[in-house]
């Protein structure tokens, strides 16, 4: 019984930590696209209100630009830190797991 216990315990957060991978990887990529482009976009709208210059191909005004830019850069950098820490919480949890499971096996 208890050998199913453990290997139920070590499934599910195989499964977890499966999970919780796919999802640091998915927004991590993101922010790593998001940051730089972000930044670029306030710079360009700081420049645009600096020179008083019109932006054609895209027809956004200079202001939603700036605080557009800055805000989408903050807000992936701030998420990916999210997912960072989920990460540590996850690897956390398995010394956990362990603990029990060589509780249950009777090594401790």
């Amino acid at each position: 019984m208890n050998r199913v216990k453990v290997w139920c315990l070590y499934s599910l957060y195989a499964v977890l930590f499966a999970v919780v991978f796919a999802v640091m990887l998915a927004v991590l990529s993101a922010a790593v696209i998001c940051i730089p482009l972000g930044i670029l976009f306030a710079v360009l709208g700081g420049g645009m209100l600096i020179f008083d210059a019109d932006f054609i191909l895209t027809e956004l005004s200079p202001l939603l630009m700036l605080f557009g830019g800055l805000c989408a850069a903050s807000l992936s950098a701030c998420i990916g830190l999210l997912c960072v820490k989920a990460g540590y919480a996850v690897a956390r949890l398995f010394l956990v797991v362990r603990r029990r499971c060589d509780r249950l096996r009777g090594w401790r």
